[in-house]
């Protein structure tokens, strides 16, 4: 007997709450339109749950941080909006793992709907954090979902995130899993945050797996990846992008299946119970929504592999602000665009929630190079498990040229630093904020008393509005 089933995913919602902007790219560059938001997303979902009972719906993780709100209040703002939520399951992302592990467990038990994930443990017990997998019944069809998170929190984020918590890749736990649930299940699917290219690693190299929904690259994928007879898909980011799969299932084998990436636009009805909760939950600050810190005469976004030019206000502000002969940037994906025109202090908390305590470091010449090459071998390793990076580090004062697809070490072809070239014994001053930049060189970090955001916003009132320059800096060969 043919059974029909949905499954839907949100992932890397990073707190956007409500529509916002979101980019979009055409023939003639990147545009901006209205996208996104809780509210629309839930109708969309109680709709499809209406239509067919036989609906999942999912999350990839990052629900817990990204906005004002959710770091302000620790993540805890978000639950109110959740407990009235169609969801069904949840994965932790890297950023929900922000607060710490008892938050993050004490937020997950809040939940109406389980948290899972099978490589995250207890470094002292060795117990998982969570439960690895459930298994929803929904009119005789058995659904087997396995959790999966980021498996390199502990190298590539803040030491306050992993703290107790042992990480692996999983493999060997979603292998045993799949054991598992095969007999007792008809369909099987992994619910990951490792991203895209590792999902895809993993999807040809672990048997079993009928549906993989990716998380934590923030990939649009349009049209379904087929690997080793796995389907994997992912949903874009900032709440604006719904993945559907409407699957067809006999006996325990998938013999239909159609795939969309959906435009949370303005066309779709809103939720009226969740649009009023998301309001309460923004509306505590109105006064930093109307606190004009400044104006950009860009659009702002973080959309772009090299450099982009939200970072490139950041980078900016500390040149600016500190004296340095370059300024680095993490290489995030969250925080949704902005148009050109006025940015107030909530904005300037979505570009960067973090708000880091600002440092500068002395680094000779060789050691700068070694730092940028790692920074390329994680973003462009040919290996997917060695890919633990974001995009390429932000920077203001620095000029490269690369071969993306050179081997480990070799890629930087030329590099200038205030606009000479490098001198590898030289000494040079530069400048970045928090722990996650530059993460294992603490000890030679000087710590300042100012913040990202203040540093940004002095910067905005000093040079009037922003405008990126749109030089390219970092570019590849």
């Amino acid at each position: 007997m043919v059974q029909e089933i949905t499954i839907i995913q949100q992932n890397d919602t990073h707190g956007c709450l409500e529509m916002h902007e979101e980019l979009f790219w055409g023939a003639k560059g990147p545009y901006l339109k209205k996208a996104g938001g809780f509210s629309r997303i839930n109708q969309y979902v109680k709709d499809a749950k209406n239509k067919n009972p036989k609906v999942l719906f999912l999350d990839g993780g990052d629900l817990f941080h990204g906005t004002l709100p959710l770091v302000s209040s620790k993540g805890s703002a978000i639950l109110p909006i959740l407990k009235e939520m169609e969801l069904d399951g949840f994965v932790p992302g890297n950023w929900d793992f922000a607060y710490g592990r008892e938050q993050l467990k004490q937020l997950a038990e809040s939940l109406p709907f389980p948290a899972i994930a099978c490589n995250v443990k207890d470094e002292e017990s060795g117990k998982t954090l969570f439960e690895p997998y459930f298994i929803k019944e929904m009119q005789g069809v058995k659904v087997g979902v396995i959790g999966l998170t980021y498996p390199y929190v502990d190298q590539t984020m803040a030491r306050s995130f992993s703290k107790g918590l042992v990480f692996s890749k999983g493999l060997d736990e979603v292998r045993d899993i799949v054991q598992i649930l095969k007999p007792a299940t008809d369909l099987i699917v992994l619910l990951s945050h490792m991203g895209l290219p590792l999902d895809v690693k993993l999807a040809s190299i672990v048997d079993g797996i009928d549906i993989l929904l990716s998380g934590h690259s923030h990939d649009r994928v349009s049209k379904p990846i087929m690997v080793n007879d796995t389907i994997v898909v992912q949903a874009g980011s900032n709440s604006s992008f719904l993945g559907r799969l409407d699957i067809a299932i006999d006996n325990g084998r998938i013999t239909g299946v159609n795939y969309q990436l959906i435009d949370i636009d303005e066309q779709l009805a809103e939720d009226s119970v969740v649009e009023e909760l998301v309001q309460t939950a923004v509306g505590r600050y109105e006064n930093e929504k109307k606190e004009i810190a400044g104006q950009t005469n860009s659009m702002l976004h973080r959309m772009t592999l090299n450099e982009a030019p939200m970072d490139q206000l950041i980078t900016d502000a500390y040149m600016h602000s500190l004296s340095c002969d370059a300024a680095f940037s993490h290489g995030w994906r969250y925080g949704p665009p902005q148009a050109p025109g006025s940015l107030s202090m909530y904005d300037l908390h979505s570009i960067i929630p973090t708000n880091p305590k600002l440092f500068t470091l002395e680094v000779e010449g060789k050691e700068l190079l070694n730092i940028l090459e790692k920074n390329l071998e994680q973003v462009f390793s040919s290996d997917p498990f060695q890919q633990k990076g974001g995009y390429i580090l932000r920077s203001s004062g620095l000029f490269m040229t690369y071969k993306p697809y050179n081997p480990k070490g070799h890629r930087i072809q030329t590099l200038q630093v205030g606009g000479k070239d490098i001198n590898l014994s030289k000494t040079y001053k530069i400048a970045g904020g928090g722990q996650q930049l530059f993460k294992g060189m603490e000890e030679k970090k000087t710590y300042h008393e100012h913040q990202a955001i203040e540093l940004i916003h002095s910067f905005l009132k000093d040079n009037g509005p922003y405008q990126a320059d749109w030089k390219n800096r970092i570019i590849s060969v």
